[in-house]
């Protein structure tokens, strides 16, 4: 019997309404940990109106005789008009697909007698939105009139993001062989993609930064794998058949955004799992969810959702342990995969082992063991 789930937000404003759907799929994903419940798919909606569903009139008309139950956060949810719920109860009734209430449900003491809810999904809340002048550069790169010239302008009047940007375009970690000195110059040498890219890591890496909160996250440690992995992963796609829209930068610089999340959203609870050592990916995981509810792959894609970041995103951030799961972005996170796989080797400072990385995977990416290699000397040399 399959099991799917249904979100939604009244809000116009996109932002909140984001946020508001993200803060339903964590209690929705928290809610099927805690029941043992594999979810199979969620669909989202935004809709002014308590009378028309497209979304969930289209799941109840195509809804096929292996769903048996669909998984929501309350029925207000479904409308806030008592007749028109009333209507979608009774057709669910009649379709024999059982509604199941995440708040209803966690009223009843007894079910999480032996389960530890976590506090993640009350604390993404917190979570910022990016910042203003953030979206508004990225809503101007993606609006094909813009001149560079504009755009420059924007991003230079914030004088701490021209500081991080040019820092970071002028760094070791990207490779660019010139000296770049203005904000005009890079956009023009670098191009509108990759500048959107550079300075997504470069606010985002502001944001984050350390809160001196008590617990074994190391900071430095986590923004050089991450710089690291997205070195790698420029790297390796030079030599690959992607042709992506999207500068595989910055998406791999967020693979491990969850993390940081769990730190300085989840601290009490994620300081357990930080104290933990030479864990596998998979039990890692496993500890995140024990004491986080999710792991780091779910919360960073429901922040990546929030955000509004491009689909490429979401798919890194969620599969990059698993790429193989991505429908839409395999050889992308295929691709972020190996590159993680080398910046961990590197800071084990171990012998490169490649056996994790599957002949498919090479094949499909069309590259060979002796690429990864030459990836992986030349990431040794800017990481030390």
């Amino acid at each position: 019997m399959k099991t799917i789930a249904y979100t939604c937000s009244y809000e116009q404003n996109e932002n909140i309404s984001s946020k508001q759907i993200s803060e339903q799929i964590a209690e929705i994903k928290n809610f099927c940990k805690l029941h043992g419940i594999e979810l199979c798919e969620i669909y989202n909606e935004t809709s002014d109106r308590d009378d028309f569903k497209p979304t969930l009139l289209n799941i109840m008309s195509n809804i096929d005789s292996t769903t048996g139950r669909i998984i929501i956060t309350s029925p207000e949810v479904i409308s806030r008009n008592t007749d028109f719920r009333d209507w979608i109860f009774d057709e669910f009734e009649r379709m024999k697909i059982e509604i199941i209430f995440t708040k209803i449900s966690t009223e009843n003491k007894d079910i999480y007698a032996e389960n530890k809810l976590s506090n993640i999904t009350e604390n993404i809340k917190n979570i910022p939105s990016l910042p203003e002048i953030i979206t508004k550069s990225i809503e101007l790169m993606q609006d094909k009139n813009t001149s560079a010239e504009t755009l420059s302008k924007i991003i230079s009047n914030d004088i701490g993001l021209t500081a991080r940007v040019l820092k970071l375009v002028n760094s070791a970690y990207y490779g660019f062989p010139k000296q770049i000195s203005t904000i005009r110059q890079a956009i023009t040498i670098l191009g509108f993609t990759t500048i959107k890219g550079v300075i997504l890591s470069a606010s985002i890496f502001k944001m984050f930064s350390s809160k001196g909160n008590n617990i074994p996250f190391n900071y430095k440690e986590f923004w050089k794998h991450s710089m690291l992995v997205a070195s790698a992963s420029r790297m390796l796609s030079k030599l690959t058949y992607i042709n992506s829209n999207e500068d595989i930068f910055a998406a791999a610089f967020l693979h491990d955004i969850g993390k940081i999340i769990f730190a300085q959203y989840d601290t009490a609870n994620y300081a357990h799992v930080c104290k933990m050592t030479d864990l596998s990916d998979t039990d890692y995981m496993k500890e995140e969810e024990k004491y986080c509810g999710l792991n780091h792959c779910e919360i960073g894609n429901l922040v990546a959702y929030s955000w509004n970041l491009p689909e490429i995103f979401g798919d890194i951030i969620t599969y990059h342990h698993a790429p193989q799961q991505s429908l839409n972005f395999e050889n992308e996170v295929s691709v972020v995969f190996i590159a993680n796989e080398i910046a961990k080797n590197i800071k084990s400072n171990k012998i490169l082992n490649i056996d994790k990385i599957t002949s498919e995977i090479l094949e499909k990416l069309n590259i060979s063991t002796d690429n990864i290699i030459s990836v992986n000397e030349e990431l040794k040399t800017i990481s030390d």
